[in-house]
């Protein structure tokens, strides 16, 4: 599988990757800016109790650094491996998940680089009780570009895949992500 061609015009933001975890939504935005660079932008959203969401959080941004409309900018910039962090940041939160409803949580973000060389991100969620005990999903790779989302407490290990419903071939080294407790 290749990913696909990003095309990002000015004043056209393209959606790169959305993230929901029960009643939280968070979605990663490419725009390209005034000066020809490509910026991404991160925002979140609650779901309310009748199934709507509510309007969209700014959470932060910044420059890219890689031209994501260029397949082979986006390999120069892995350098030969399958998979890389591009950018990470933290965010308080409100989660909902305060009892008390009086604060937010500090959650953190990743956006991962992604080869078009890779089918597949397998995410393994490691249990903070239970190390041995994981679970394990898979995602399909559309676009270069990966959004990871962590509550507190929580770990992942998360790999590059290639392959079909037959074979699958690890790629590279995974990688371990965590959120520590606040």
């Amino acid at each position: 599988m290749t990913t696909d061609h990003l095309t990002i015009s000015p004043g056209a933001p393209v959606v790169a990757d959305v993230r929901i975890s029960g009643d939280l939504g968070f979605v990663l935005l490419l725009h390209r800016r005034n000066d020809g660079l490509v910026a991404e932008e991160l925002y979140y959203s609650v779901r309310r109790e009748d199934g709507a969401w509510e309007r969209p959080d700014h959470l932060g941004g910044g420059i890219v650094g890689v031209e994501m409309a260029d397949p082979a900018a986006v390999e120069d910039a892995l350098a030969g491996v399958p998979m890389s962090v591009l950018s990470e940041s933290e965010s308080l939160v409100h989660t909902g998940r305060d009892p008390n409803g009086d604060g937010g949580e500090l959650v953190r973000f990743w956006a991962l680089l992604v080869s078009s060389e890779v089918d597949l991100i397998e995410i393994e969620r490691l249990s903070p009780v239970s190390p041995e005990t994981s679970t394990f999903s898979g995602r399909g790779v559309i676009v270069p570009l990966t959004l990871l989302v962590l509550l507190p407490g929580e770990r992942i290990r998360v790999s590059a895949i290639r392959g079909d419903k037959t074979s699958c071939t690890r790629l590279g080294n995974a990688l371990d992500l965590h959120n520590p407790q606040q």
